[in-house]
C-alpha cells in the first residue's frame, strides 16, 4: 500500500477509523487509520453516567457491543466491561470502548487533524466545555482540531465561547433534501458546512463558497461519487474506506 497521495487538493478524512476492516470507533481502528496517508481522523463523542467522555457513534451500546442501553446510563467502569469488537469479527473480541483521553493520547503522536463530532449534545449538558477543557489539558494545537455537530445550537455555543478551533455544522439528507441550508447563518458561527454527499451539487458548492464555508461531504464510499465531488471542488471527503479511495 502506498503511503503517498497523488492528489492533495482535498482533505481525506477517515470516518470512525477504518470501519470496513476494524470495529468502528476503536483504538485498533484509529491506530491503523492514523498510519495511512489521510489528513484527518473523524470521531464521535458522548459522555457517561459519571461524566467521562467516550468515543462511540450511537447514543446506545446495542449495535456495537454485547450490551444494551444508553451510554449515559452507564459509568465508564461498567462500559469498559462490554465487548465492542466481536460484532465486527471474533478476532476483535474484548475490544473496549475508548475514552477521549485514550484517543487524544494516540492522536498526540500523529500529525493528522482530529474531526470531532459532538453527538446529540442536548442529552449531555455541558459537553462542549468538557471537550474544550480536555483538548486544552492535552495541549492539542488549535490547528489540529475541528469540532462539528448536527446541532446548530451546540456549535453556536462553542462560537460564543470563542474557542480557538475551527467549527462545522453537519447537514442531513433528510432535513435538506427539499430545501437549502441557511448558508449565511452557518457562516456566522462556523468554518465548515459538512453535508450528506447526496445533496452536494454545483449550486450547493457555489452557495457555500460565497459565504467562505468549506465543504466536506460524508460518507463517500464509492470512487465514482468521490470523483464527482472532487470535480465540484469539495474541500474534503469523509469516507469509511480512505485506504481504497
Amino acid at each position: 500500500m502506498s503511503n503517498e497521495r497523488s492528489n492533495q487538493s482535498y482533505q481525506l478524512i477517515a470516518h470512525r477509523g477504518l470501519p470496513q476492516d476494524y470495529p468502528e470507533n476503536t483504538l485498533i481502528g484509529y491506530q491503523h487509520a492514523l498510519a495511512l496517508p489521510i489528513d484527518m481522523l473523524e470521531i464521535d463523542l458522548h459522555f457517561t453516567k459519571d461524566k467521562q467522555l467516550v468515543v462511540i457513534h450511537d447514543d446506545t451500546i446495542d449495535r456495537t457491543s454485547n450490551g444494551k442501553g444508553k451510554v449515559k446510563d452507564y459509568t465508564l467502569e461498567e462500559l469498559k466491561k462490554f465487548d465492542f469488537g466481536s460484532y465486527h469479527d471474533k478476532r476483535f473480541k474484548d475490544e473496549q470502548i475508548p475514552t477521549f483521553d485514550e484517543v487524544l493520547d494516540i492522536h498526540s503522536k500523529s500529525s493528522k487533524k482530529l474531526l470531532i463530532e459532538i453527538k446529540k449534545p442536548s442529552q449531555y449538558p455541558g459537553i462542549e466545555k468538557m471537550i474544550v477543557d480536555k483538548l486544552k489539558d492535552y495541549h492539542i494545537p488549535s490547528s489540529k482540531v475541528i469540532l462539528q455537530s448536527f446541532d446548530f445550537e451546540s456549535i453556536n455555543k462553542l462560537a460564543q465561547m470563542n474557542v480557538p478551533y475551527e467549527l462545522g455544522v453537519l447537514i442531513s439528507k433528510k432535513k435538506y433534501w427539499y430545501k437549502s441550508p441557511d448558508f449565511k447563518a452557518i457562516a456566522e458561527i462556523a468554518n465548515y458546512i459538512n453535508p450528506n454527499y447526496s445533496i452536494v451539487n454545483k449550486h450547493f458548492m457555489e452557495k457555500a463558497h460565497v459565504e467562505h464555508l468549506k465543504v466536506m461531504p460524508y460518507t463517500v464510499n464509492d470512487s465514482k461519487e468521490a470523483r464527482k465531488l472532487i470535480d465540484l471542488h469539495v474541500d474534503g471527503i469523509i469516507t469509511d474506506i480512505p485506504d481504497r479511495l
